[in-house]
């Protein structure tokens, strides 16, 4: 049987003074673009554990100036039920007329902190119901943020990793920090945290073509889930599809299907709200170097159903894609996988034929 089991209770933390009910992951990350700047800014934050962070400031070049990196470890303890800083070592040290964006970075942990916890629920987002864009969709709080002009609207998402903050919006309804992107680093040698940069739309380097009409197939996988039943899973498509695997077929050197098995722990499907949450924040993650564009992220959830469309961008192999998942409850705690994986280019210039592929995913228990 294919399956993969995830939402492992291990190195699972949260902020001094939270209430989540989808803790961090060590290694998980968020980066915003910071508008109250007068360049192109960002401002990253890196959960270790419970008492280390790392947090980093970054504005990319620009013909007038050259880029600026400011990135540093902080230790965190709790005091009366919020954060406290007790101390800081840089990792790319500051120049001298870089003093107050540090001073700032140390600001926005303790409002960030300080503001999250006076949340009394955790902010899950039932995105059965939230009409809006992922971006849109979450809980708002009002409050009087000076930093940023004052009267504010701050959107909480449980799918954030660390403040579960989407984005501020401004008095006159301008976005003025806003989530870019999440991610986690896999190891101590990962570097994608120190070395984001923001958004980038590849393209020019392949020619998207319109994909041939063939012969129709179906691409199924059947998994044993028992001694006297199996999940069986099919997607229809056609003789342009090649067999990679046992469950895994690709489109040339365009896309990537694969169909899969997920076991998950007993109280994972606890409500679709946190169900959807945890869904997001494991699909959504940035991880090998490929940022995902949040800008682009896209949810819907509907009964056992959940369809999950993401875009990722690669700054060092330069390519954009675009990632389709379909996960849909066949039984208690099991779910089946439909995940396509395409060159976004392409997928923009098929995207009926893709759209239509991903609509007939299928999948059920069937008795020995």
């Amino acid at each position: 049987m294919a399956a993969a089991v995830f939402f492992a209770a291990a190195n699972l933390f949260a902020l001094p003074g939270v209430q989540k009910t989808v803790p961090d992951a060590s290694g998980e990350y968020v980066y915003y673009r910071d508008f109250s700047f007068n360049r192109e800014s960002y401002v990253g934050f890196l959960y270790y554990d419970d008492s280390t962070y790392e947090a980093r400031y970054y504005a990319p070049a620009t013909e007038a100036l050259p880029a600026k990196n400011i990135d540093l470890l902080f230790s965190a303890a709790q005091k009366n039920g919020r954060l406290e800083m007790t101390g800081e070592r840089f990792v790319v040290p500051p120049q001298q007329d870089d003093v107050a964006i540090v001073n700032y970075i140390h600001d926005l942990v303790y409002e960030l902190s300080g503001r999250r916890a006076k949340l009394l629920e955790p902010p899950l987002v039932d995105y059965e119901k939230a009409a809006a864009p992922f971006m849109q969709a979450g809980v708002f709080v009002s409050e009087d943020y000076e930093a940023f002009g004052g009267h504010v609207q701050m959107l909480y998402d449980e799918a954030v990793p660390i403040f579960n903050l989407k984005k501020i919006v401004d008095y006159s309804g301008r976005d003025v920090f806003v989530a870019a992107t999440i991610g986690q680093i896999e190891s101590s040698k990962d570097s994608s945290f120190a070395e984001f940069v923001p958004t980038q739309n590849y393209g020019g380097g392949r020619k998207s073509a319109q994909i041939k009409s063939a012969k129709k197939e179906t691409l199924s996988f059947r998994a044993e889930v028992g001694k006297n039943a199996a999940l069986v899973q099919s997607v229809l498509a056609d003789k342009n599809w090649s067999l990679a695997g046992q469950s895994l077929w690709t489109l040339g050197d365009s896309a990537i299907v694969s169909l899969q098995t997920l076991a998950l722990p007993e109280d994972a499907a606890d409500g679709q709200a946190k169900l959807a949450a945890r869904l997001l924040r494991l699909f959504a993650l940035s991880k090998g170097g490929a940022y995902c564009d949040l800008s682009a992220l896209d949810v819907h959830a509907k009964g056992a159903e959940i369809k999950i469309s993401s875009r990722t961008y690669n700054p060092k192999t330069k390519k954009n894609i675009t990632d389709i998942k379909t996960l849909r409850a066949a039984a208690s705690n099991l779910y089946g996988c439909f995940s396509l994986a395409i060159y976004t280019d392409d997928y923009q210039a098929n995207r009926g034929y893709f759209d239509k592929m991903a609509k007939s995913y299928s999948c059920m228990v069937e008795k020995n």
